[in-house]
């Protein structure tokens, strides 16, 4: 054959195709080309994909990975992680409460809270609240986000306050939202549901501070807003709310410090006019516990095991926490020693009748309380002599809580010594 008559060469293309096909009959036969990638099973996402997707640019998939995060905190607490990785979950969680959405706000909101709850080491729960505090004293006073921010400043003021006046801050930044439609002729006037969160969360963070801690002037004309509140308002979510607040600032022990001013009265003439407000409002569970001092019978199976209410003021709190929590609520009563130690309950407790073979060494410490004094028990009915006789028993109750509380921290220090 000539060089004339020899065949044209193959194009680009066909030489192309051709190596392909090559390439494909070699990894076919076992071959290793690097430049061919097989097509991999995806592997199911960790909470650390989810925290990675915090520091996305597009505020859905920040949605999406905070949506993730939280199914996941209701499942499992991830205590280990949380404490390792507080920082990011922490401050990309504030991040996206600035930059994002409504719905982006919300679910960082119940974030944060969640790791106020679920964190132990107190320092770092006192700093959820230090960066939060000035941050939800600027939040929206409307709509659905605003509900989220009451709720997530009362899960983050009870958790990672350190000392009362730190909850009262909280309580007094409430307590000017609630009002600032009063005193601001040109403020949008709170609905019933913004209006009922407020309520609750300020009694919430009420249940924690001794009556003799309260300050005596930020509460002045509280017992007069909210027998306002149950005489006048129209929606029965906020008269509710009002019977429960009034029902715990008779548990405090401390009335003079919500009356108004001006208004001398003796201690038992202030809780007879508070007594008679009530009850002459249907509220049901409020008369009931006005009729006898003692909490509606409120109990909840955990476990097996029943946790049972012994005082008002832990009624508002474990529906506040219900209410934050929803269906997360019952895993962080059985895991989280925080609200074990709150409701006195211990999911796994078991009964032992046998003898008890240790002796606790732990160092005793104690709480300082006020106990009003004592009426004159012959100047008192025997049904008097009996609701008195509860209604102390209560306070007491509320005492022996927060000496479990000083307990429980002590011990966190001790375990953390034995490691350091």
């Amino acid at each position: 054959m000539t060089r004339r008559d020899k065949p044209p060469p193959p194009s680009s293309s066909r030489r192309r195709s051709e190596r392909r096909a090559c390439r494909r009959r070699h990894v076919a036969d076992g071959g290793a080309d690097s430049s061919v990638q097989l097509p991999r099973p995806s592997a199911p996402k960790t909470i650390y994909s989810y925290l990675e997707g915090l520091y996305e640019r597009r505020g859905s998939d920040r949605e999406e990975a905070l949506a993730s995060i939280i199914g996941v905190l209701n499942s499992r607490l991830e205590h280990d992680f949380l404490e390792n990785n507080f920082a990011s979950f922490l401050y990309r969680g504030l991040n996206s409460f600035k930059k994002g959405s409504s719905k982006e706000k919300q679910l960082s909101l119940h974030l944060v809270g969640l790791l106020a709850m679920i964190v132990g080491y107190e320092d770092k729960v006192s700093e959820v609240y230090r960066e939060l505090l000035p941050v939800l004293s600027k939040a929206p006073k409307s709509g659905t986000t605003a509900v989220k921010v009451l709720d997530c400043l009362g899960i983050v003021a009870f958790f990672g306050a350190t000392n009362s006046e730190d909850i009262q801050n909280a309580m007094q930044i409430i307590w000017k939202f609630i009002h600032a439609d009063q005193s601001d002729a040109n403020e949008e006037k709170h609905s019933a549901a913004v209006l009922v969160a407020a309520i609750n969360a300020w009694l919430f963070l009420l249940t924690s501070v001794e009556g003799w801690r309260l300050r005596h002037n930020n509460w002045n004309g509280a017992i007069d807003y909210f027998s306002t509140l149950l005489l006048k308002h129209d929606d029965k979510l906020v008269r509710v709310a009002a019977s429960e607040a009034l029902a715990l600032i008779f548990e405090t022990g401390s009335l003079e410090k919500f009356w108004g001013e001006g208004k001398e009265r003796s201690y038992s003439h202030m809780q007879q006019l508070l007594r008679e407000s009530i009850v002459a409002n249907d509220i049901r569970e409020v008369v009931k516990y006005f009729g006898n001092f003692q909490c509606p019978g409120t109990s909840l199976t955990v476990n097996g095991k029943d946790l049972k209410l012994s005082s008002w003021y832990q009624k508002i709190q474990l529906q506040f926490l219900k209410g934050f929590l929803a269906e997360g609520f019952e895993l962080q009563v059985k895991e989280n020693e925080k609200l074990q130690n709150l409701f006195e309950f211990n999911p796994h407790r078991i009964i032992n009748s046998g003898r008890e073979l240790y002796v606790s060494t732990t160092d005793k410490i104690s709480v300082s309380f006020f106990l009003p004094e004592e009426r004159d028990p012959e100047k008192l009915t025997k049904e008097d002599r009996k609701k008195q006789k509860i209604w102390r028993n209560s306070v007491l109750k509320k005492a022996q809580t927060q000496l479990m509380t000083k307990h429980r921290r002590l011990s966190e220090e001790m375990n953390r010594s034995d490691y350091d």
